[in-house]
């Protein structure tokens, strides 16, 4: 049940109306009466500690802003409001491992003094939110700080913990370890909010990624601008972005757990076996405190003369030696084969990478000027596929753009779009990328259901991938964590 509210938001954006909402009002301006348009505004920055010049910023539009305080207003991540079904699905999904336990807050000291240079705490502590010195995380320190994206992840999460708390939707004694890793591929002692895990990894739970946290979708959705007719797009694939590294999850595949939806398409494995792998890659932009836990157990198990079955994730920098197993690669070439069925090009190529790289890239023609967001819109197929990191923003704007999505099954698993049906809501397509051409043939052929499948993939990101319910489902995701935590 959404918070009531006295006027539209039109009007209070008019500047005609005043906010009455009594529990806003005594949570965040401190006043049981009506609060003008630009104190709450103030007030909420105050309270929150988040200025609203940075939202201002990010928006490019004082009026995003408004749409901002708008989903805070009229938030329906009220404790009432009830969550839709793949929301408690997903969240269950991920915590299902932690069932029928009691973390004791012993157990949460206990990883902070084993992790506490990984994973971040996240405290409310006298109605105030304490989070760990950012400083003090080892991937922050690697890989830069303000700007990176983990330093994203962090002052995202930092974000919304403070304006739930501020709404009063966090209790009192909340208690939480949030990952600024860019994926997580491994169980921890107690459970971590992460932007993504592998399938292998289980009682990690997933959270949005720091983009989806602010306006970056509105702001995008209006670059996008009026949704073009399906008819007056191209019908080929179409893709743009950057050379990037790229990731290998090498694990026995009795031992991935997929969403239930998802298990019977992920029918490659040219990249999660050893046979095929492209080498054991690196541990330089993961955390390598982890990647060396899992590789201690390995070695103990086989000096004693075990055989264990493992699962690891490796980033593999695109080079000579790894150029032909880059799925981005595959992509272009798939272009360069077939152009009358797929248009996908690099649109940077960073100056860091060997001159193999950039030499071999022009050569092949992969190459081309940066194309906007809105030229996606002209073409009725998109896609969705993983660089340096998951898929983890790219695909909730491709979803509002009326054009269907082709989505790489990858051993990395994102928030929200599992939730998504394959063949209801998006084209499944193999790791490998082998079956894309053929499943571009297939959706010319089949141009009705195309459309009707893109269609509802736009209804479920209009409904669910915006500011409001990103919120909602990060309350509903530490909420669920408390619940596993013993009373202190």
């Amino acid at each position: 049940m959404r918070m009531q509210r006295s006027a539209s938001f039109a009007a209070l954006v008019a500047g005609e109306a005043m906010v009455e909402e009594p529990r806003v009002a005594r949570k965040i301006a401190g006043s049981a009466g009506p609060v003008d348009l630009r104190s709450l505004v103030d007030s909420l920055g105050a309270a929150t500690g988040v200025t609203f010049e940075i939202w201002r910023r990010q928006a490019d539009s004082w009026a995003m802003v408004l749409r901002v305080l708008e989903a805070l207003i009229t938030c329906s991540c009220s404790k009432q409001a009830p969550a839709p079904r793949w929301m408690l699905q997903e969240i269950e999904s991920d915590l299902s491992p932690w069932r029928g336990q009691q973390i004791a807050r012993s157990d949460m000291d206990a990883m902070e003094r084993q992790w506490g240079h990984v994973f971040c705490r996240f405290r409310v502590q006298g109605g105030q939110l304490s989070t760990c010195d950012p400083s003090t995380i080892e991937v922050l320190g690697k890989l830069g700080g303000r700007g990176s994206e983990p330093w994203g992840q962090f002052e995202a999460m930092s974000r919304a913990a403070r304006l739930l708390l501020a709404l009063g939707l966090l209790s009192e004694d909340s208690d939480f370890f949030v990952s600024v890793n860019i994926y997580d591929h491994a169980q921890m002692p107690v459970p971590v909010l992460t932007k993504a895990r592998a399938v292998f990894a289980p009682g990690l739970l997933r959270v949005p990624s720091y983009e989806l946290v602010g306006p970056l979708l509105d702001r995008i959705r209006i670059d996008l601008g009026p949704v073009m007719d399906w008819e007056t797009k191209a019908p080929l694939l179409y893709w743009r972005g950057g050379m990037r590294s790229f990731n290998s999850c090498p694990c026995p595949s009795d031992m991935s757990v997929w969403p239930p939806a998802w298990s019977r398409f992920n029918m490659s494995r040219f990249l999660t076996t050893e046979e095929h792998s492209p080498g054991p890659g690196n541990c330089d932009d993961l955390c390598r405190g982890v990647c060396q836990m899992v590789d201690s157990s390995i070695s103990e198990a086989e000096r004693s003369g075990q055989r264990l079955q493992h699962c690891r994730c490796h980033r593999h920098i695109t080079n000579r030696t790894t150029f032909e197993f880059a799925n981005r690669v595959r992509l272009c070439e798939l272009s360069r084969k077939h152009p009358a069925l797929v248009d996908a090009k690099l649109s940077y190529v960073p100056p860091s990478y060997d001159g193999f790289v950039s030499d071999t890239c022009k050569d092949r023609d992969y190459t081309v000027e940066y194309s906007p967001f809105s030229d996606h819109a002209h073409f009725r197929y998109l896609m969705s596929t993983d660089g340096s990191t998951i898929d983890d923003t790219r695909v909730y704007w491709m979803l509002s753009t009326g054009s269907l999505v082709f989505k790489q099954i990858t051993p990395l698993l994102p928030f929200g779009v599992p939730g998504l049906e394959p063949w209801r809501h998006f084209v499944p397509v193999r790791e490998d990328l082998a079956d894309l051409v053929a499943k571009v043939r297939w959706a010319r052929r089949h141009d009705a259901e195309c459309r009707a499948m893109a269609e509802r993939a736009r209804d479920f990101a209009a409904r669910y991938f915006t500011e409001d319910q990103i919120l909602h489902y990060i309350l509903r995701a530490i909420q669920q964590y408390q619940s596993l935590l013993a009373s202190p």
